[in-house]
């Protein structure tokens, strides 16, 4: 059997319980609550976008305006931190960012950008002649200079500096020469057939490799990349998997021999070295992503 309400009954009912002061005290308090809850809501929705990370984008090799323009895209700011200038590299190009390609960052966080000057930057060569390989190596990368290539003669001074030449030609101190140009040096390499030892280099970054190398009295040779390798980011991550001479322990070169390199991302293809009757394989470090206020 069907029940017909009356709507004026039904209004004068709900408008009764109302008046009822505990339920207008309750109805009154979840009103509140309600407020409540969506003003936290909405403040939380609006700390945690403004907290949100996102990876920095690779800029590495785009035009300065094209860097800036995905920059800005991506909510961030920018600062040109520094320029160099490399003959085989386009002008107004980014060399290297800071933080680094997919580093996880806050919105507005500023990127540093090093670009390849459209002009070469010229600065003072130092003297460098006098002091030893190591010195030598330290003065000149301070002063935005790379050492290039190695030579030796004859000389008591055992890798110590006796020439610095630029392009082929000896070069005085305080000729102004494009900056990050390669000076090549001229050691002495002792009076009683010195050798030097061949470096561990299987496992290594591309840059620590090349130091290694230099700081051993040796010439870097030719630098390959396997299939794994497709950018300027991946070129600075990879390792090595292969060197000619291959290291053996105890086994020695001549001062200035050349050391070629192979390298990988494919930690598969680091091999186990034997060092000091121990066997091991070298592994990068594990770096945990950190967050960059």
């Amino acid at each position: 059997m069907a029940i017909k309400l009356n709507t004026s009954e039904v209004k004068q009912y709900l408008l009764k319980i109302y008046e009822n002061p505990y339920v207008n005290t309750i109805l009154k308090g979840l009103g509140l609550l309600l407020a409540i809850l969506l003003v936290l809501s909405i403040f939380l929705r609006i700390f945690t976008r403004h907290n949100q990370i996102q990876p920095t984008p690779d800029l590495t090799g785009l035009q300065i305006e094209d860097a800036i323009k995905m920059i800005e895209d991506n909510n961030l700011n920018w600062e040109i931190s520094d320029s160099v200038y490399i003959f085989n590299r386009r002008p107004g190009s980014v060399i290297s960012q800071n933080p680094l390609p997919g580093t996880q960052v806050k919105k507005n966080r500023r990127v540093f950008i090093t670009i390849n000057a459209k002009n070469p930057i010229k600065i003072e060569i130092p003297n460098v002649v006098g002091y030893t390989l190591r010195q030598a190596k330290a003065i000149l990368e301070q002063e935005g200079f790379e050492v290039g290539m190695l030579s030796f003669r004859p000389d008591l001074g055992l890798n110590n500096v006796l020439e610095q030449h630029f392009q082929g030609k000896s070069i005085e101190p305080g000729t102004l020469i494009p900056k990050a140009s390669k000076i090549d040096l001229v050691l002495g390499q002792g009076m009683h057939g010195e050798r030097t030892g061949i470096p561990l280099l299987i496992g290594l970054k591309m840059n620590d490799a090349v130091n290694r190398i230099i700081e051993a009295s040796l010439n870097v040779g030719r630098i390959r990349f396997d299939e794994t390798i497709t950018s300027l980011k991946d070129s600075l991550d990879a390792l090595v998997y292969s060197q000619y001479p291959a290291y053996i322990e105890n086994a020695s070169l001549s001062f200035g021999t050349r050391v070629d390199i192979w390298l990988t991302l494919n930690q598969s293809r680091i091999p186990v070295i034997k060092v000091d009757s121990v066997y091991y394989k070298p592994n990068a470090q594990q770096e945990e992503d950190e967050i960059v206020e």
